[in-house]
């Protein structure tokens, strides 16, 4: 049975460390291994990722009422809103750090909880689909499952993907070749 580990996380610079050293997080080892190429991402792109997950948080944590919200990224919250009406979930963790007690990497899945009445996580996307968000979900499962005694591949893994125009559009990313890029990922990384 695996217990959980004293860490550290630093939430403007994104670090996690565990009896004072950096560990790897989940966006750093996507990059390290080439899923993710960070320049594309202007910092346009970031700063509305950052605003979208702030203000799709406050709501899901009941501190945001969207009828009074003024704000550019007003569009991708209603799809969020949309989308939680919709789908129904309950949350056990929004926007929580976490790190894996046997590999010690890090990472803040979005949204876990149950979805479908499975056990899941979910990333909620502002931009484009892109081929590392289900090597991503596979990533956030196999930190989180341990909490709930799960073998990684039993939770449901979704993609959020917001729009402006305050549709969205729910991807399930159920290929078990993702775990397989994940582990080796991990190996390489951790």
């Amino acid at each position: 049975m695996l217990k959980p580990v004293d860490f550290r996380f630093d939430h403007v610079d994104h670090v996690y460390t565990v009896g004072g050293r950096v560990i790897p997080n989940v966006t750093g080892m996507l990059q390290k291994t080439g899923w993710v190429d960070p320049t594309y991402y202007t910092d346009d792109v970031r700063e509305r990722g950052r605003a979208v997950h702030q203000l799709t948080a406050e709501y899901d944590l009941g501190a945001l009422d969207v009828s009074r919200l003024v704000s550019k990224y007003r569009g991708w919250v209603l799809a969020h809103v949309a989308a939680m009406q919709a789908l129904k979930p309950t949350w056990d963790a929004i926007e929580e750090p976490e790190v894996h007690p046997k590999y010690l990497f890090g990472t803040r899945p979005d949204r876990v909880g149950k979805l479908y009445r499975v056990r899941s996580v979910l990333d909620e996307k502002s931009g484009l689909k892109d081929k590392a968000h289900p090597i991503q979900t596979a990533l956030q499962a196999i930190a989180v499952s341990w909490r709930y005694n799960l073998a990684p591949e039993a939770m449901g893994r979704f993609g959020l993907y917001l729009r402006s125009s305050g549709k969205f559009e729910r991807i399930r990313h159920d290929k078990r070749a993702d775990f397989d890029e994940a582990y080796r990922i991990i190996k390489r990384c951790c």
